[in-house]
């Protein structure tokens, strides 16, 4: 994908890791409503992105939360990428790694 198809994609998931964040507070029936037009929002932004590469943004981000100690926004992407496998638009850490590793064969046979 393009380098637009990126930035959007990791716009994307930034924005839905927002959403995630502010779940721990509880919302009034309005912010429910409202949440909910955001969230089916910024899940058509990902459309046209592969499993994989939501997967790839979306470890990238964690490794940046992680290395700035970010437990809050590290939660909420640890959520978001489960809810993301379990409705197939990302991959388990089992067959990302497999992705990896068939990539690499490729390389290395080139």
């Amino acid at each position: 994908m393009s380098l637009w198809g990126d930035v959007k994609r990791g716009y994307a998931l930034r924005k839905l890791t927002g959403m995630f964040e502010g779940f721990a507070e509880p919302a009034s029936p309005e912010q429910y409503q409202r949440n909910t037009q955001a969230i089916g929002h910024w899940l058509d932004q990902l459309h046209g992105s592969s499993p994989q590469q939501i997967t790839q943004a979306l470890f990238g981000q964690m490794k940046g939360a992680r290395r700035r100690r970010d437990a809050r926004r590290f939660q909420a992407q640890t959520q978001l990428l489960a809810l993301m496998v379990d409705s197939n638009l990302a991959l388990d850490l089992a067959a990302y790694s497999a992705c990896l590793g068939a990539a690499s064969r490729r390389q290395a046979g080139s």
